[in-house]
């Protein structure tokens, strides 16, 4: 590749766990079902706390070598995914360790199919002859991890404008340490793919959002909104009554305009409003 085609995602790391006892922690503390994880597909997933909220959120793909997975997120965040995991270690058959070793980079999907011809769009999860493909949701980029040498460097670029407008346009909200805790499921639209199954057993939290996603008479709803002025990241959205009805999760600007990805409360119901 002789052009910067690629986009480094220098945010991400890995925590990586080894043992029988995998896949049984990760099934009873993720929100994701693990039986869905397999050696062509990836699972998005997140953890709750007792209360519900979101405190971590991740990729998940199973090791190729030996029992035992990756989970791919913010650095800082993996790092309190570990503590919190670690306390049930004890438990399980199993060793956890943070890796940064890892190289990520993001490629739009028509480049890698022109670049990697042996590409099988049909699997999430794809192993080539030097890293990994890992895709989710319908985005426009696919995941590349790049363990040892680093084959795509000089291809690539630390501008991460695309990819985050990617991110919003497929209603995509990963958690930070800025937001770990926030915010429920319902609330980043975790209930809207299979970041969240409703089919699978107990994990911590998932009493509470079973009853906001089978009881609650209005659940949250995201939408993304595009305007020529600039509001800072967390900031509430309000009804012409001054009432607030939302609030911003991310934003980025792309060609003069600002994109945001909002997350609408129950005191939205498909009003008017400005950004």
């Amino acid at each position: 590749m002789d052009v910067k085609r690629l986009i480094r995602l220098e945010y991400l790391s890995i925590l990586e766990l080894n043992g029988e006892g995998s896949f049984q922690l990760l099934q009873g503390q993720i929100t994701s079902d693990m039986d869905k994880v397999s050696e062509i597909n990836s699972e998005i997933g997140a953890i709750c706390d007792i209360k519900g909220r979101v405190v971590s959120s991740f990729c998940i793909i199973p090791k190729a070598r030996g029992e035992g997975y990756y989970l791919i997120g913010d650095k800082e965040v993996m790092k309190t995914t570990s503590t919190i995991l670690r306390k049930y270690e004890p438990f399980y058959d199993v060793k956890m360790s943070c890796r940064e070793d890892f190289k990520f980079y993001a490629i739009e999907e028509n480049k890698l199919i022109e670049y990697f011809p042996e590409t099988d769009l049909k699997k999430s999860l794809q192993s080539y002859k030097s890293f990994l493909r890992i895709h989710y949701l319908d985005k426009n980029y696919h995941l590349l991890a790049v363990e040892g040498e680093d084959i795509f460097n000089e291809a690539s670029t630390d501008n991460m404008q695309l990819w985050n407008l990617d991110e919003i346009n497929n209603k995509n909200f990963e958690i930070s340490m800025d937001t770990t805790g926030q915010f429920t499921p319902h609330e980043l639209g975790y209930h809207l793919s299979s970041r969240v199954d409703f089919e699978k057993g107990c994990y911590t939290g998932q009493e509470i959002v079973a009853r906001m996603h089978y009881r609650a008479k209005k659940i949250p709803q995201l939408l993304v909104k595009s305007s020529k002025k600039q509001i800072p990241t967390s900031s509430k959205i309000s009804n012409a009554n001054d009432t607030t009805i939302g609030q911003i999760l991310s934003s980025v600007e792309n060609d003069g305009l600002y994109h945001y990805l909002l997350s609408m409360n129950k005191n939205f119901e498909d009003e008017e409003f400005e950004i």
